[in-house]
């Protein structure tokens, strides 16, 4: 498979694969490659659920290897659970997306969107969907040797969490290669066009302040008045694109909560 595994957590003889190029894809002057992290439990009854999960920043900044992820890392792997956190490209321009997206990019403006949309579309954000399709299909090809639930879930904060959306729902109606989630977290996030929402295609939860000045609520908002299976927890409180509800949240309830939606969405999709 190629990947070379590296101890990552002492404690837990959890490990990871890091830096490992997935694919390459358009940006400005040529080709970049792009990198994912792959974190596994030691010893875990297979197939394990398995959170794909993509950074903040607005589309223009940002990296797979934070603090905040390494820490969701050590949540779920020390639990049995896995996590993928893939790169993107930041700050693409039209020209850098496929041809595909490109020759609807038009059509696509003029569809009606939901309120501050404006954070969650554009050419970075469709580069960035083409980008985690890509890493997808890609982890696809080997989450049978590594033990994984054929279906990940997807979730992010900010841009994060717009681009999980955006690979969902937005891809299929641009023509282009899209991934079939078990579910999607969504923490400050949401889809800038409502009419190319599924209901009920998978399960959603969300968590947003409806103070957030980032990323208008409205745009998450709209998707749950449309699907009653969307879970959305507005608390105002919540630091845009933190896991926690309210900034002193026990982790125990912070991780234990994303760690059932996990166990339950994606362990749902492996075969008995």
């Amino acid at each position: 498979m190629g990947l070379e595994f590296a101890d990552f957590d002492a404690g837990t003889g959890t490990r990871v694969a890091a830096g490992a190029v997935y694919g390459t894809a358009l940006l400005g002057a040529g080709p970049r490659s792009l990198r994912a992290s792959l974190y596994l439990p030691k010893a875990a009854r297979t197939p394990v659920p398995v959170l794909v999960w993509m950074h903040g920043g607005g589309f223009e900044t940002g990296d797979p290897d934070t603090l905040q992820i390494r820490r969701l890392a050590r949540q779920l792997t020390a639990r049995g659970f896995a996590l993928a956190a893939p790169q993107y490209r930041l700050g693409a321009q039209e020209a850098d997306l496929s041809p595909e997206a490109r020759g609807k990019l038009g059509a696509l403006a003029a569809m009606p969107a939901t309120q501050g949309a404006e954070a969650l579309a554009g050419p970075r954000a469709i580069a960035a969907a083409e980008d985690v399709a890509r890493f997808l299909d890609w982890l696809a090809a080997r989450a049978e040797g590594l033990g994984l639930c054929p279906r990940p879930v997807l979730g992010g904060s900010g841009a994060g969490a717009a681009t999980a959306f955006n690979a969902a729902f937005l891809l299929p109606w641009l023509g282009l290669s899209h991934p079939d989630p078990a579910g999607i977290l969504s923490y400050s996030g949401g889809f800038a066009w409502p009419g190319l929402y599924e209901p009920g295609r998978m399960p959603v939860f969300a968590l947003h302040n409806p103070d957030d000045k980032e990323v208008d609520i409205a745009a998450i908002r709209a998707l749950s008045q449309m699907d009653p299976d969307l879970e959305l927890i507005e608390a105002f409180e919540h630091e845009h694109g933190a896991l926690r509800l309210y900034p002193k949240e026990p982790k125990a309830e912070t991780f234990g909560r994303l760690r059932a939606m996990l166990a339950r969405w994606a362990g749902a999709t492996a075969a008995p």
